[in-house]
């Protein structure tokens, strides 16, 4: 029996982490990427994860918008005062973009493991 692979989205302004996350598990999801948010606003159900780069307070809002919409959610910045205002936020999963390239890659696994179960 073939399993059907998950469908990831990915917002990403910079393109630079989409990029990561499609050749490092591109067995695991077939991924769309966005770097605008109003494109994917009215298809969130379509997928069963959601990664989220956010570079910037706008970006910030924008993941607020959907939030709580009931798809397991990843995000991630390098902005150290956006990652303080995302850890007092519950049932996501923030993702430390300080970590060195095989510590992320297995904390995304660990992820999206958990989240296709």
């Amino acid at each position: 029996m073939i399993m059907k692979k998950g469908k990831a989205l990915v917002y990403d302004s910079q393109h630079c982490f989409s990029r990561f996350l499609k050749y490092e598990f591109k067995k695991d999801l077939a991924f769309d990427a966005y770097k605008n948010f109003k494109k994917f606003d009215n298809v969130i159900d379509h997928y069963t994860i959601m990664l989220f780069v956010i570079n910037s307070d706008k970006e910030l809002y924008d993941l607020l918008r959907i939030y709580k919409r009931g798809v397991p959610l990843i995000v991630c910045t390098f902005d150290k005062e956006i990652k303080t205002k995302l850890e007092i936020i519950e049932d996501i999963l923030l993702l430390d973009l300080s970590k060195v390239k095989s510590e992320m890659r297995s904390q995304l696994k660990f992820f999206i493991n958990v989240t296709s179960k």
